[in-house]
């Protein structure tokens, strides 16, 4: 080590005491820069060289991984969506009683008002602003379009939304969109 600090003492023109504190001063950096790098997780201290089969989707001599089933692994934590044609055959699980129908103009009042109209007649002023700028405006449910629908179908389009009209599927629970099919029936007269 002595003859390492004479060297580089003499190398950078210092004197002696000083050359040997500099000198120490670099072995020192040089042992901290060595043990830093041991310190770093993986198969090498230092990898200058990032190696394909050193990367976490496929190891050296691994065999490939097999995706699951589709439908195997829930995303969502849901069971998989209906399709509208799937939905087309359900039937409508709240009676249809005064409870419900009261529970009903609460819940529409509160979501659904706004753009179908106080009376779901379709008028109101979202409906005119749609309108103006040519778009098609939210539907009357006294209209052959709402009426010609199935419980499943009208309940699929509050679920997952149509056109202009946003999905309720995670603002409203099943049984609150169930309860506004009822109500778009009683509108209906059926």
């Amino acid at each position: 080590m002595q003859m390492l600090s004479d060297a580089l003492s003499h190398f950078w023109g210092l004197p002696s005491g000083a050359r040997a504190a500099r000198a120490s001063l670099a072995a020192a950096a040089v042992g901290v820069g060595i043990t830093l790098a041991a310190c770093t997780p993986g198969a090498y201290s230092v990898d200058l060289f990032r190696e394909m089969h050193f990367q976490p989707s496929q190891k050296l001599q691994e065999p490939n991984r097999l995706a699951p089933p589709v439908g195997a692994v829930p995303v969502s934590g849901r069971a998989p969506a209906l399709t509208f044609d799937e939905a087309t055959d359900l039937q409508n699980p709240v009676p249809a009683n005064a409870q419900t129908l009261e529970r009903a103009q609460n819940i529409f009042a509160v979501n659904c008002a706004a753009c179908h109209g106080q009376n779901a007649d379709g008028q109101s002023p979202v409906a005119d602003r749609f309108s103006a700028a040519g778009a098609v405006p939210p539907v009357n449910f006294r209209d052959a379009r709402a009426r010609n629908r199935t419980d499943g179908q009208l309940y699929w389009i509050l679920t997952n939304g149509v056109g202009n009209m946003p999905p309720f599927g995670d603002l409203l629970t099943d049984d609150q969109r169930w309860t506004l099919v009822r109500y778009i029936r009683n509108v209906q007269g059926q």
